[in-house]
């Protein structure tokens, strides 16, 4: 999955793409080589958009997830037989474990045949050539994980086995002879191999008639008994016949080759499909566990929804026991968000960006409802941006640099997040820039949510103000200062919805109130409260 020009890399990060691609990333070698190639839809592209989303959230309601789990580990478990494909589709002859590839791929995806339905999602992909591989190959499973040219293939291969095994015999026959003879002749009831040792001490005369001294040493002789004639005779009828069994078992692949080539494009239809449904369960997957929601993808620009979550959040605070409060949000143009210090600015943010991007790769959004449009650039800028140049540039500096490169970069549809730009230098001039921005960006005609603590900069600019309602109390601190006693009673005290305020009248940050629900002390905070009263 590739975003392209549609995000570049700090913006990716802040977002969370690395998070998403890897949250519907399918898990057989052929959905990877299809979701490698996985692109976002562009403006124009909304029909095609909406109708993978509404697929693949039309299939997370039709399935249970226990059958798509099944799913995808039969599609997790697919032998990759591409280079099979390819070798049989040139006259190559193929050996015994890409016959077993072959087989072993045919039989798993009548599997998924069985275990999903027709559905938009999937179509039986079960034919003439599933089938005719799976008859020919059939003989060759003599175990659950090999295969083998079994005599069932052809009458003429069993019967030359048959003769081997009896040559064979005759040769064991004959040397068995021959080692009688020789223990006899040294006075052994038997010889053991074809290699032992006669004493010195043991030899009264010369050696048996066929055995020959591979070492010796003052006190023993390490003999070889030679094959004689017998056994000779013996092993070229055993060879002649082991060239048969050769000769056939190589008819016979290049018979089975021949049917796999016959039918490889269908072979490479079927591993297409499953590519694509491999990327599609990934994507069904990841709508149920996340309870996902079909948008409608409109062809003008768009960014509303109701109940909406940043997953990559949501996750974390799953894992820690906390409680995630979703958001509503009906985004029109260039928009300015204010609101208190940890009230969710820039969470709000990443919520509208991670929803574009669903969307932007035709996936079910994380929301109640939501209605989006495909932007040709989703941007990025300020708070949480890496620093870049090697630190030659100060914050501010690469705040300008980066906007320059978006302002500059050709994208008739942009969607950008500006989180506290201008943060860095003073309140007086930073209010004039983001008003400036604001201006800027609502000229263009841009999608825009600015996060700022200042005030008046959405009626300078003439554009709508959205507020997070904020504090409604604060609660008492946490008596043991603990940090996450008091990260709960703030979630407690702090009101997360997002709601459109006329003119500058935004409920006020409370920030003196946050440092002592933090842990401050009371002395403290009642000096910050009489300087704010000066």
């Amino acid at each position: 999955m590739k975003a392209l020009d549609l995000l570049d890399a700090a913006s990716a990060e802040l977002l969370d793409f690395d998070w998403l691609v890897e949250a519907v990333a399918p898990v057989s070698p052929y959905g990877s080589r299809v979701f490698s190639e996985l692109v976002p839809f562009r403006p124009g592209d909304e029909a095609a958009a909406e109708s993978r989303a509404r697929r693949i959230a039309e299939a997370a309601e039709q399935l249970h997830p226990d059958r798509v789990s099944a799913a995808r580990s039969l599609l997790e478990q697919l032998p990759d037989i591409a280079g099979v494909i390819a070798r049989a589709s040139m006259a190559e002859m193929l050996d015994d474990p890409s016959f077993l590839e072959v087989s072993r791929f045919c039989e798993m995806v009548e599997r998924v045949d069985a275990l999903l339905p027709a559905t938009t999602l999937w179509q039986p992909t079960s034919g003439e050539a599933m089938h005719a591989v799976i008859t020919a190959l059939a003989p060759g499973h003599n175990e659950p994980e090999g295969f083998y040219l079994s005599d069932a293939f052809d009458a003429e291969l069993a019967a030359a086995r048959a003769a081997h095994a009896q040559a064979q015999a005759e040769v064991d026959a004959a040397h068995g002879r021959e080692q009688e003879r020789v223990a006899r002749e040294l006075g052994r009831e038997e010889i053991a191999g074809d290699e032992f040792i006669v004493m010195r001490t043991e030899l009264t005369g010369t050696l048996p008639e066929g055995v020959r001294v591979v070492r010796e040493s003052a006190t023993y002789l390490l003999c070889a008994l030679d094959y004689g004639e017998g056994s000779r005779s013996a092993l070229e009828r055993r060879e002649s016949a082991f060239g048969r069994v050769g000769a056939l078992e190589e008819r016979v692949r290049s018979h089975l080759s021949a049917i796999v080539r016959a039918h490889a494009p269908e072979l490479g239809v079927v591993a297409g499909a499953v590519g694509e449904l491999d990327v599609s369960v990934a994507a069904v997957r990841f709508s149920q566990s996340h309870r996902c929601t079909a948008p409608v993808v409109t062809r003008e620009p768009a960014l509303a929804f109701e109940r909406a979550r940043f997953l990559p959040l949501e996750a974390q605070l799953t894992v820690a026991g906390r409680r995630y409060v979703p958001i509503d949000l009906d985004l029109r143009g260039a928009t300015v968000l204010t609101g208190p210090n940890m009230g969710g600015k820039s969470l709000a943010l990443q919520t509208c960006g991670f929803l574009a991007l669903c969307a932007a790769f035709g996936l079910p959004v994380p929301a109640a409802n939501a209605r989006v449009g495909l932007f040709d650039q989703i941007a990025w800028l300020g708070t949480g941006l890496r620093e870049r140049s090697g630190g030659l540039l100060s914050s501010f500096a690469r705040e300008v640099t980066s906007l320059k490169e978006i302002l500059e970069r050709f994208a008739p549809r942009l969607l950008i997040f500006v989180d506290e730009f201008a943060r860095t230098t003073t309140p007086h001039e930073g209010k004039a820039l983001v008003v400036a921005l604001t201006e800027r960006l609502a000229q263009r005609n841009a999608y825009a949510l600015i996060a700022t603590h200042l005030q008046g900069v959405a009626a300078a600019a003439g554009v709508t103000h959205f507020a997070v309602r904020g504090l409604k109390g604060i609660g008492t601190p946490p008596a043991a200062r603990d940090l996450k006693d008091a990260l709960d009673a703030l979630a407690a005290s702090m009101d997360y919805t997002i709601a459109e305020v006329g003119g500058d009248d935004a409920p006020q940050a409370d920030a003196i109130a946050l440092t002592q629900l933090l842990g401050l002390d009371s002395e403290f905070v009642e000096a910050a409260y009489r300087a704010l009263s000066q």
